[in-house]
């Protein structure tokens, strides 16, 4: 066997120790949860749509929604903080999400709720009849003077930090919400803040109010 010299043992050497300081790659990127396959694997998308943009009946399109109140939201269901849609066998519509949060942890929800906030957020569904411009007017003045755009903003869609965006959201949804709000069948989040704008709503008020914002564009230009 041919010797080895000592300057090729103090390069071997030099290297060994240059391996050995040098940091590893860090495992909680590779270990990060994946949101895309988390919603799409834990049947969020049977009551969402595909990517959160085509929910079904008179469930929220939460594509494009501010991460910080989706997060809070599963949060809130998860703990039965949140409920909605009262009726004689409890609350449905929180009823079915809350029975599979717990196969989601905090840190699932998390990437979740940062997926669907990058995600575009569909057109508007058109109405039929459509919203005429008059109806468009009359349900802007009511949000107005009703004080929503203090914490959702103008057209609602520059909301407060934690506050949901609602413009271009379903027509159904935001009616079905801004009633039971009122009526006190929804709890949870900042349902207590909005209770007392909520109350001084009639369902005619609500209803333009929800055709209104149903029709703000906030889709993708």
């Amino acid at each position: 066997m041919l010797p080895i010299s000592r300057s090729i043992v103090a390069l071997l050497a030099l290297t060994g120790a240059a391996l050995a300081q040098t940091p590893a790659a860090p495992a909680g990127d590779a270990a990060a949860p994946d949101g895309k396959a988390l919603f799409r694997t834990k049947t969020c998308i049977a009551c969402h749509g595909r990517e959160g943009t085509r929910g079904i009946q008179s469930f929220p399109e939460i594509a494009g929604q501010d991460a910080r109140y989706l997060f809070a939201s599963m949060n809130d269901i998860a703990d039965g903080k949140r409920v909605s849609g009262n009726d004689d066998r409890g609350y449905p519509r929180t009823q079915g999400m809350k029975d599979i949060m717990h196969l989601v942890n905090a840190g699932e929800r998390q990437a979740i709720a940062d997926y669907l906030s990058k995600v575009p957020p569909p057109k508007p569904r058109a109405l039929d009849p459509p919203v005429t411009p008059e109806r468009m007017a009359a349900g802007k003045d009511a949000y107005t003077k009703g004080g929503c755009l203090t914490c959702h903003g103008p057209d609602g869609l520059k909301p407060q930090p934690s506050y949901p965006v609602i413009g271009g959201m379903k027509r159904e949804y935001l009616v079905l919400q801004m009633k039971e709000i009122r009526d006190g069948v929804r709890k949870g989040g900042k349902v207590a803040l909005m209770l007392p704008f909520s109350k001084k709503l009639d369902d005619a008020r609500t209803e333009a109010i929800a055709d209104y914002l149903s029709q703000i564009d906030r889709s993708p230009k």
